[in-house]
């Protein structure tokens, strides 16, 4: 079986057989045999950079969408935490599950989020949250 090509890339060179059709290729099967194939559209220009980036985004990197709202999360576990001391100070005294839940909060990684402001604010909260997690530490360990 013999492929042949309708059309040359240099277009000197012409084929003097019988052309299948337009844009396509033959396959000549035999003597007297020949079967043409449509034409198949050309391969399209490569995706540029911003098909990389769109899938660095949805995995995070460089910021992103995703890392934003996990930073977020981050933030609220970090705000819950603290609250839930602040009630309990107020109240019956904070216990090993304060210092538990504000260690967790703070053991928790984070990777930049991609909004200066935002990391900036987290940064904080988590300073925060260590010197309280610190205090009652200490306070437990002194009861």
């Amino acid at each position: 079986m013999k492929v042949s090509s309708t059309s040359s890339a240099s277009g000197a060179g012409k084929s003097a057989g019988p052309k299948g059709a337009a844009g396509g290729f033959r396959i000549d099967a035999g003597p007297g045999e020949v079967t043409a194939r449509p034409a198949v559209g050309g391969v399209g220009a490569a995706g540029g950079v911003s098909g990389v980036g769109a899938l660095m985004a949805l995995q995070g990197i460089e910021g992103g969408p995703e890392a934003r709202s996990r930073a977020l999360r981050k933030g609220r576990r970090l705000l819950d935490a603290l609250d839930r001391l602040q009630l309990a100070l107020l109240g019956d005294g904070p216990t090993k599950g304060h210092l538990g839940l504000l260690k967790r909060a703070i053991a928790e990684h984070r990777d930049a989020s991609g909004d200066p402001e935002l990391d900036e604010t987290l940064n904080w909260a988590e300073v925060r949250a260590a010197v309280e997690a610190a205090k009652l530490e200490r306070a437990i360990e002194a009861a």
